[in-house]
């Protein structure tokens, strides 16, 4: 057996599996129609040999056909249509196309910085971690917890530097009856965090070429915590985070504040963070994008353009 990197870009599959007569299925949910844009869009905009689309056996989501699935990038999409494919081609086949403009698109050189979202792109992190630890002995449930700490209320008033660190921690002590000492709250709170090493490489190594921001939806004390675990940070050109900015993404303001800092047109910047919505808003205001699924779906899209990939 050889091993060997795959020679393509982007690998989508399309599943066309069809069962009996009166069972849902992919094919009778168009998958072959679907199959037949995906690979007319290939052939069309001379993709052969960066993008491979093919068919697929069953994939056991037989209810919520069509399936397709987009590799390196680690997506899967169900309940797709011959309409909705669009969003497929858009983001995942558009940006290998030289000069479109498209969702991560771009002319080759017109890129003149980067700018990285922290969470699940820089470092991962694990809230339920943190919340098990948390009610610990409060009778409370963690999911309870963890939920709180996904843009509630009380979460989006603290990444918004709203309310401070200790007021957060004292509602979230009424709310749940945690009894945790504030500097023992704040170092579990904090313990959620995993360096991605391969992500901070490639960052090191566009810093050699390019200036490179941080924007973040986070608070103080998750900052500069990660400021002494993620080195990375204190090397990059400029940070915009929320608690600071007084907003969350999307908002506008934040990365007009981003576009302030760096000096630049949006179509001058590459952004990478791991949610649509995010993508979606910056995409809006002109900014190169790139929906962060993992190292090696941001590492093609960099080489395809040219540009520092860290391998």
């Amino acid at each position: 057996m050889e091993e060997k990197r795959s020679p393509y870009l982007k690998h989508i599959t399309v599943c066309t599996h069809e069962r009996e007569a009166g069972k849902s299925c992919c094919a009778h949910r168009d998958g072959e129609k679907i199959l037949e844009k995906l690979k007319a869009y290939v052939q069309e905009h001379g993709l052969k040999g960066k993008a491979r689309v093919n068919r697929s056996g069953c994939m056991d989501l037989c209810e919520q056909g069509a399936n397709v699935m987009v590799a390196p990038d680690h997506r899967w999409y169900s309940g797709v249509t011959v309409e909705s494919a669009e969003q497929i081609i858009e983001e995942h086949l558009k940006p290998l196309v030289p000069g479109t403009g498209g969702s991560g698109a771009a002319a080759p050189g017109t890129i003149k910085a980067f700018l990285f979202d922290l969470g699940n792109v820089l470092v991962r992190f694990d809230h339920m971690a943190a919340a098990r630890k948390i009610t610990q002995g409060t009778g409370a449930a963690p999911e309870k917890l963890f939920e709180m700490f996904f843009e509630s209320p009380l979460v989006v008033e603290h990444d918004t530097g709203r309310i401070s660190t200790r007021q957060f921690y004292e509602e979230v002590s009424r709310q749940i009856g945690m009894r945790l000492p504030y500097e023992r709250f704040l170092e579990v709170w904090n313990d959620i965090f995993v360096v991605d090493e391969a992500m901070n490489r490639l960052v090191e190594r566009l810093l050699q070429e390019f200036p490179c921001y941080l924007i973040s939806n986070t608070n103080r004390p998750h900052f500069e915590y990660l400021r002494t675990l993620c080195p990375v940070l204190e090397r990059l050109n400029g940070w915009i985070l929320s608690y600071e900015v007084g907003h969350l993404k999307p908002n506008p303001v934040i990365y007009h504040r981003a576009l302030e800092i760096a000096r630049l047109k949006p179509s001058e910047i590459f952004y990478v963070d791991d949610r649509d919505d995010l993508i979606q808003a910056a995409h809006s205001m002109g900014f190169q994008t790139h929906r962060f699924g993992g190292f090696e779906g941001l590492a093609a899209d960099l080489a395809a353009r040219g540009l520092p990939n860290g391998q």
